[in-house]
């Protein structure tokens, strides 16, 4: 009998796991998506001639193994796009005698520098968010002194059982940095209140 996996959503981690199912097990995967294209907010669109980005697609990590299972299927880009030339960029090629050259074809990795910040309180935060002397003074004297409170009470009285995200940032971060960083942004992503959210996703937040 044939096994089958449902996957909602056609973004990266849909297609990842269709994609490692197809490769490593028996399962055949099945892929709901709403939308009439893959790529969820990491694909970039064609309108009147131009590309644009529907998100940020940046991708970063530090897993070895992850980034050879993207460079596998996206390979680096073996000479410097427009941009790089025009802006007078140095960038790191491949050196891969088959390399693709991103103006004239799509299925390429390209790199680029870029800077994440988070705009906050009408001022630039780094991201994520480091305790330094910009952060501090940013915050101001009067949140960092409630966060640091908020902070030292739940270090010394944590809540005993997580009953939910929320309960799980408090008490790692205490309320007032959840409220001021945490609360909103993860509302926005997922659409459901931090205190209707598992505490288990806190592992992957």
């Amino acid at each position: 009998m044939q096994k089958t996996a449902v996957i909602i959503g056609a973004g990266p981690a849909g297609l990842t796991v269709a994609f490692e199912l197809l490769t490593m097990s028996d399962i055949k995967p099945v892929i709901y998506e709403m939308d009439d294209c893959v790529g969820g907010i990491s694909r970039t669109i064609r309108y009147k001639g131009n590309r644009i980005d529907i998100g940020p697609h940046r991708f970063f990590s530090k897993s070895d193994r992850v980034m050879k299972f993207w460079l596998n299927v996206l390979p680096l880009q073996g000479a410097p796009a427009k941009d790089d030339k025009l802006l007078g960029r140095t960038i790191p090629l491949s050196t891969e005698p088959s390399a693709p050259d991103p103006e004239k074809e799509d299925r390429v990795f390209l790199h680029k520098n870029r800077i994440t910040r988070i705009f906050f309180l009408r001022k630039f935060f780094n991201y994520p968010i480091t305790l330094n002397a910009d952060t501090l003074k940013n915050l101001g004297l009067s949140r960092i002194s409630k966060i640091g409170i908020t902070y030292a009470m739940v270090k010394l009285r944590p809540l005993k059982e997580e009953k939910s995200l929320e309960d799980f940032f408090i008490n790692r971060f205490g309320r007032e940095l959840y409220e001021t960083f945490f609360k909103d942004y993860t509302e926005k992503v997922w659409g459901i209140s931090c205190d209707k959210i598992p505490p288990t996703w806190g592992c992957s937040e």
